[in-house]
């Protein structure tokens, strides 16, 4: 008896395992399905802020991670309440929508559903009947005040103590993490078919063959030195997985910062053939403008830091605090509240991301100032502004300087920057480390996508093109999470990384 060959077996479970998931999920789990995520659960600084002795802020964001739209009379609560969350052992202070929808929006309603602090149950939060269409989301923003004042626990919004005490009709509302996941019954469903399909591949096939799509020739990588680790450890494990198929694979990293790098792609393409460079740029942030033909691929979620040599004496400054530093406003850092040492800035030259995201993340739009000094001790002969600044062409230049400088204050990758804490310190920005969670969900502003960028669209079978693909599987995000990044597939809001 003929044997159906693995090929078919797997496209027809390919098709199956997703039908069979959708079907199991349609009719035994419900189409109608809501929701509530606490992306932000946090004591706040000071006292009597918004009428709370103890406050707290919470950020709510309810959605519709169902199949169908849910209608005002879906909700089960007494009119005009839609959903009710219980904040226990907290009074709720104030709540808004931070989303400003507009003056006829129902969530304006949020204000007068809340305002009554004589209400028998204060710990609760009450939203109005909002009709939301599938992927659809809303957020509040809650002020509570702790009871227990300072003995209340310290929560972030994975373990916030909220509970939704509603119902929807014909479907349900759930708690979320980061994104609605699926039931723990195709959860279940999906791995017996999963190991299938394992199983079959391997007694149906011998897999000689390499598992990653391997191309051959020659590929210069230019662009972001901060993004360098990871290319060249990427780089190395390709041609290692690489090194038994068919033609010669070489990699040329060669970071010379991201605008530099997307410039001399810009340049090779307009010099190449047909096919285009066999050249790939990576850039800490968009491109800008004047390079049409360059076609963007987000890669990664990469994390700033500013950092300050330890002699500085600070671990924490606020963002007016840093742009009042990079504007010449605060020239020693007894200003903030630390040593008595004059402030000397590291910056990076005009083509790097890095300092491209410093300035539309952080400094608020405004461009660090010019170089007035060469060795960040000493000023030049005619300096033409107040604050003491040179600058470096490379993220571990920058680290080095800022290491040798006592009074020194710069900016580099935080994986880098993490492994100099022997004379550097991270610095803390508004009370927010540099931490991919903390800027995932909006709280830490020191971020930027990593972009790939090719010259038109490259040939699949190309180096440039198979490459490419590496970076963004399985192997090439692992790589990318080992160097303290995340893929941008891994973030609560993927959106961050889409091009602008």
């Amino acid at each position: 008896m003929d044997t159906i060959p693995w090929e078919i077996t797997l496209t027809v479970l390919g098709v199956v395992i997703p039908t069979v998931a959708g079907v199991y999920e349609f009719f035994f789990i419900g189409r109608k399905r809501l929701g509530y995520r606490i992306q932000m659960d946090t004591r706040a600084f000071g006292e009597d802020f918004a009428g709370a002795r103890h406050p707290s802020l919470v950020l709510v964001r309810i959605e519709n991670n169902g199949s169908v739209p849910v209608d005002v009379d879906d909700y089960m609560e007494s009119e005009p309440v839609g959903l009710s969350v219980r904040f226990p052992r907290r009074r709720v202070v104030r709540a808004f929508d931070p989303t400003r929808r507009g003056p006829s929006s129902p969530t304006n309603a949020i204000p007068l559903l809340n305002r009554d602090p004589e209400r028998a149950d204060p710990d609760v939060l009450r939203l109005p009947r909002v009709p939301l269409n599938p992927n659809e989301h809303y957020k509040v923003l809650v002020v509570l005040d702790e009871l227990d004042g300072d003995n209340a626990p310290e929560r972030d919004g994975d373990e916030s103590d909220a509970v939704m005490e509603s119902r929807i009709k014909g479907g349900r509302i759930t708690r979320t993490r980061y994104r609605a996941r699926v039931s723990r019954g195709v959860v279940a469903l999906i791995t017996v078919m999963a190991s299938l399909i394992v199983a079959l591949y391997y007694v149906s096939e011998d897999n000689s063959t390499a598992a990653v799509d391997c191309a051959s020739g020659k590929l210069a990588v230019v662009g972001s030195t901060a993004f360098r680790p990871v290319l060249e450890k990427a780089a190395a494990s390709y041609r290692e997985a690489c090194r038994e198929a068919p033609g010669d694979v070489e990699i040329d990293i060669r970071a010379t910062g991201s605008q530099e790098g997307v410039r001399t792609l810009d340049e090779a393409g307009r010099e190449a053939g047909e096919d285009g460079p066999a050249m790939l740029a990576f850039s800490d942030g968009r491109k800008g403008d004047g390079h049409p033909q360059l076609l963007p691929r987000p890669v990664s979620f990469s994390l700033f830091t500013l950092v300050v040599n330890k002699a500085a004496g600070v671990q924490d400054l606020t963002p007016e605090q840093i742009r009042r530093i990079y504007a010449g406003r605060y020239r020693n850092w007894s200003d903030v509240g630390g040593n008595d040492l004059p402030i000397a800035l590291v910056g990076r030259y005009s083509n790097s991301g890095s300092r491209r995201a410093l300035e539309e993340r952080v400094l608020g739009g405004a461009t660090e100032p010019n170089v007035t000094s060469h060795d960040c001790r000493a000023r030049v002969a005619r300096p033409d502004h107040p604050a003491l600044r040179c600058e470096r062409g490379s993220t571990q230049e920058a680290l080095d300087t800022v290491a040798a400088v006592p009074g020194g204050l710069g900016y580099a990758e935080a994986h880098a920057a993490g492994a100099r804490t022997d004379r550097l310190r991270l610095v803390r920005i508004d009370g927010h480390p540099a931490e991919l969670d903390a800027a995932d969900r909006g709280v830490y502003p020191f971020w930027a996508t990593e972009y790939a960028y090719t010259y038109g669209q490259p040939p699949a079978d190309s180096l440039v093109a198979g490459f490419l693909r590496y970076m963004t599987l399985e192997v090439g995000q692992d790589v990318i999470r080992e160097y303290g990044q995340r893929p941008c597939a891994d973030l609560a809001n993927p959106r961050l990384c889409r091009p602008s």
